[in-house]
Formats: structure tokens, sequence, C-alpha cells
């Protein structure tokens, strides 16, 4: 009776979440006449003119910093929030070696990276390793065969809300746009919140809970945004002089943009005043460049590349990230943090040189996006032609599903089946281990497909109130079909002549899309919402690609390492800490 009582519930407010977005307008600190900047460096060149091995080194530690100006602690890479740059060119292999003083286990997730011949590396605690113990170092070590605009953060529970969160950028010598543009920026925009996910995640998997996933506190342009101290909920120690994002530009001049939606939960939009955004990536892929749009509508885990022509006169302008109200739940009070004192807006500056450092004088565009769905498809059509595959050898549907645990726990699945991890025993270790998936405990959500360089196709059904950006690890994918309509009866058109190809993509409410990928990437992929507060209650299906195959390559050691030296730490009691283990906990409740 309760399903069908949120069901019920799910019809009145699709009709609430198909209204046109609307965006609450502040730009943030309107009584600043003069302007505190943080000017943000454009990407350095890489000179080499062959393949390299590039090394870096990461530090994982908490350290308390104010993003928005409200004091917390924030996980951090060598202190850094968000995390440092890794850069390399297509064809280089990285080196990267991770010392974990969290206090907690971690794992690194190269979101967007297809880890050929690596699978391990993919980073996912309780699918392709066990997590990293606090106080142990780990080397990911894999080659790079693509390029493009990626990032990294940790898959261990809901650990990169709390700013674990960098990016990931391979330039391609034949990138067909490179001489299109003469410097190159990466922008990060999330939304961000004030208590730490653990506790967030607690409250969310309670019994008896009724609420939606909690609601952000600010909104981030490459970790800065503006919180208002004069509220109530800002504490002593909120600083109210964050300086904004600053990116110079010079008249004249293009420049690409690279936007990442690194947030936990909220569609964004991005824009420039006065600059239209010419879109030439999207996940990795070139597109042909079409129409210049106004306004970049960007879901959780997508990026997009955009052109930038700084034809303007010379002054300061407004970068502006906004989440989208109407593209939320409502804010009952049964939600957490249902009374947050939000800015759904963060502003930077697009400096010119020789402009005064005045506020700016500009307007924002108007909003215009009729749905809360990803970016119009003709405007990120593939670069090279690429139709989809037209034999289908596999075929799997996938309802997204609403249940509550014997324990009263609002959980999410697929086909009514809510993933459990089990990190101490990942899946692609029981496959190389000569298991078959198919005996795997029901709540491992193992769906296998063994026919080599075959095509896979996904039917992805959301009959709830929400959006959900599912995004696939080790692959791209064409997006053959969506539109309206939870039920396969609703597929009625697909295109397989130009579809878009990319790793993430929306399904709004009372929705579906269809995908298709070639099984060319023997290993162990997750399929899953990045929403993480639903990634958190289950919504995920673990992808067992070719396990013939895969189950005769060889683990690297220090990977079997890390399941010894984890079991040994969750003996001792040391691993993970109290919080996490209620976070661990609350996933066992659900069974």
């Amino acid at each position: 009776m309760k399903f069908k009582i949120f069901s019920i519930l799910s019809v009145v407010l699709c009709c609430f979440l198909a209204a046109t977005a609307t965006l609450i307008e502040s730009d943030g600190f309107s009584e600043l006449e003069s302007l505190k900047l943080n000017f943000i460096e454009p990407l350095p060149k890489l000179i080499e003119s062959s393949t390299i091995t590039r090394y870096y080194n990461l530090e994982l530690k908490v350290v308390k910093l104010s993003p928005d100006g409200y004091e917390r602690p924030v996980w951090t890479a060598n202190g850094q929030f968000p995390a440092p740059l890794i850069q390399a060119n297509k064809g280089d292999r990285l080196v990267i070696n991770v010392t974990n003083n969290f206090g907690e286990g971690t794992a690194i997730h190269w979101h967007g990276i297809f880890q050929r011949e690596s699978n391990w590396y993919d980073g996912v605690p309780g699918q392709t390793q066990c997590p990293i113990p606090d106080g142990v170092s780990f080397i990911y070590n894999y080659a790079l065969d693509q390029s493009g605009t990626y990032w990294y953060h940790s898959h261990f529970m809901t650990q990169y809300v709390d700013g674990f969160v960098g990016p990931l950028i391979i330039l391609d010598p034949d990138d067909p746009y490179k001489n299109s543009y003469q410097e190159d920026y990466v922008v990060l925009i999330s939304d961000w919140y004030h208590s730490l996910s653990s506790l967030l995640l607690a409250q969310r998997l309670a019994p008896h809970y009724l609420g939606f996933s909690p609601y952000p506190d600010s909104v981030l342009i490459s970790g800065l945004g503006q919180y208002n101290c004069s509220s109530p909920a800002a504490g002593e120690n909120c600083n109210p002089n964050v300086p904004l994002p600053a990116y110079n530009v010079q008249k004249g001049k293009k420049y690409r943009f690279r936007i990442i939606n690194t947030s936990a939960l909220a569609l964004s939009t991005f824009s420039i005043d006065n600059h239209p955004l010419s879109v030439i990536e999207v996940d990795g892929i070139p597109v042909k460049r079409a129409k210049a749009v106004n306004i970049l509508q960007i879901h959780v885990a997508q990026r997009y590349s955009v052109i930038l022509t700084a034809n303007q006169p010379v002054a300061n302008y407004y970068i502006r990230a906004s989440i989208i109200d109407t593209c939320l739940l409502p804010r009952t009070t049964e939600t957490i943090n249902y009374n947050s004192s939000i800015n759904y807006n963060a502003t930077g500056i697009l400096h010119y040189y020789g402009a005064e450092s005045n506020k700016p004088t500009s307007t924002p565009y108007p909003v215009t996006m009729q749905s809360c769905g990803d970016l119009d498809p003709s405007v990120i059509r593939p670069y090279n032609n690429c139709p989809a595959p037209t034999n289908v050898t596999n075929e799997f549907v996938f309802n997204i599903t609403f249940d509550r645990s014997e324990n009263d726990i609002g959980i999410l699945g697929i086909n009514f089946s809510t993933y459990i991890p089990t990190f101490d025993n990942p899946t692609n270790q029981r496959i190389i281990g000569k298991e078959n998936y198919k005996d795997f405990e029901k709540d491992q959500n193992a769906f296998g497909y063994d026919i080599p360089y075959g095509c896979v196709q996904i039917t992805v059904l959301n009959n709830l109130i929400v959006n959900h950006p599912f995004h696939l690890h080790g692959h791209t994918f064409w997006l053959v079909a969506s539109g309206p309509g939870p039920f396969l009866s609703n597929i009625t058109t697909y295109n397989l002549e130009n579809p878009v190809i990319r790793d993430t993509t929306n399904i709004l409410p009372g929705s579906h899309i269809v995908i298709r990928y070639l099984a060319d990437n023997p290993g162990v992929w997750a399929f899953h919402c990045h929403i993480e507060w639903h990634v958190s209650s289950g919504l995920v299906a673990q992808l067992i690609e070719r396990p013939s195959e895969f189950s005769n390559q060889t683990l690297p050691e220090d990977v079997r390492a890390l399941c010894s030296r984890y079991k040994k730490q969750k003996r001792l009691a040391t691993l993970p800490r109290n919080s996490m283990v209620k976070r661990v906990h609350m996933y066992r409740k659900v069974k």
C-alpha cells in the first residue's frame, strides 16, 4: 500500500516538474561595488611530442575550509578543494599514488575513463576493488586511449559529497577544435552541503523517514560560493567575503571552457552574460558546432566543452551557475534540511584584460528551458558520423523502483532489487575466481553478457517522480531513444542514424531512455544513477561483460592485497570510524 501511495504522488508531482523551469535571481553580493577575485589559471600547455608516463601524488586528508563562507570539514587531496588538476595527453599512462589519511576507507573512480584491461582501477568498492584502508597508499596505474573532459571522485559511500572531486583532462593532438581557441579553462560547478554527508545519509536511510533527498545549502563555481552569512544557520565562523572565481580573457581571442557538474543532487545551469557558448564536446565526445546556446543545462556528472568568443566591450561580466528550484522535489517539512537558507546562484567573473575591478553591470539571459532534461540533442550531434549498431545481441529492461524495506527504510532499486555493496569481496575478484555471476546474491544486481563485440541494449523506465542522471562505467553509449512514458509501449521511435553519444544521460520523471553500446571492454562495470543519495539508496546495476574472457585476466597483487588489509582493519575496529560504521550498517538493514 505504501508503494501505491508513492506512485499516486508521483503522478501529481510529475505535473509539477513538467512546468517550465524557473530561476531565482540573485548576484549574491549586491552590496559590493569592488570585487575580491580569485583568478583561475588556464590549463598549462603540455609540450611533449610523444606519449609519456605521468606521475601524480595525492595525499587525502580532512581539512577545515569555507568554500562558500561557511566553515566545515572538507575531504581534500593535497589539502586542496577541488582536488588538483590531473592532465595528460591521449596515449599517455597515468601512475597516481594515493595515500589515504581520511580516517576511513576510500577509492577513486576516474569518471569516464574506459580502463581497458585495467578494470581493477575503476575505483568502485565492492565491484572493482576493496576500499583503500586508512593510512595505506595505493597506486592507480592505467593507460589513456581516449581524450576529453573527465573528472575523478571518491566512489566510497557518499564521500565525494564532502569535497573529494577533481578535474581530469586528456588532450588530443588530433582534436578537431584544437586550433579554434587560444586558452583552455576548467570550471567545476556543484551543489554544496554544510552537514557531513555521513550524517545526512544516516537520516536519509533511517527507518520511517518520509522526506526526499537532503536539500543543499549552496552552489559553488570552482570551489567558491556566496552563502548568506547573516542567516541564523551561518554560525560564528562564516566568512562573508569569499573571493569570486575569475577568468581572464583578452578581447578578440577565443577560449575553451570545460564545465563539469560534480553535484550530489542538482541539475545546474551555466551561463556567461553577453557571451553565447558554442558546444564542442559532450562527455569526452567531440560534437558538431551548432547554434550557440545562451544557457547550458548540465546534470550531475555530465561535462561539456564550449567555445567563448571575447568580442564584447572591455569590462567584467557575471559567470552564473544556478540550481533550478523547480527541477528539485518540493521542500516538504519531512525533508532533511528543508529550511536551508540556500543561495540558488553562484557567481564568478569573466574579466577582460584592461577592465577595472568594479562590479559588473551585465544582466542574465532569460531562462527559456522548457524541461529539466538534457541539452537539446540537435546541439550535440557527434562530430564524426557514427550510426548506432543495429544487431542487438543482449537486451535488458531496468525499471527504476521505490519500495520500503522490512525496517521501513525508503529504498531505490532496479526491478525492485536494491543493490548492497560487499566491500571486502569485489565482484571482479569473484569473476576472476571463476564464480558464475548467475549464482550471485540477488542484491548484487548482476547482469551479464558474453558475446565479444556484441551490441548491448538497455532500456530504463522511470515511473517515479524525480530525475535520474544515469552513468555507465567503462563505455560511452548511443542514446537511441528517449521520451515521455515509463512503459515499453511508449517507445515507438529509435534514432539509429545520428544519436547523441555520451556516458551520462538524464531520465525525466515518467519517461524512458534506450541506450546501446558495444561489448568491447571485458570487466565489471557499474551502471547507476549519479545522484549520490540515490546510489546510496541502492539504484545501481553491475554489468558483467564477457566474463568467460575476463575470468582469465590476472589481478595485480597490490589490488588483491587491499582486501586483506581492509579486512584486517575492520577486525581491529579502526576502520571505518563510527560514522562510517553507521553508514555501512544502514545498507545491511535494507536486506
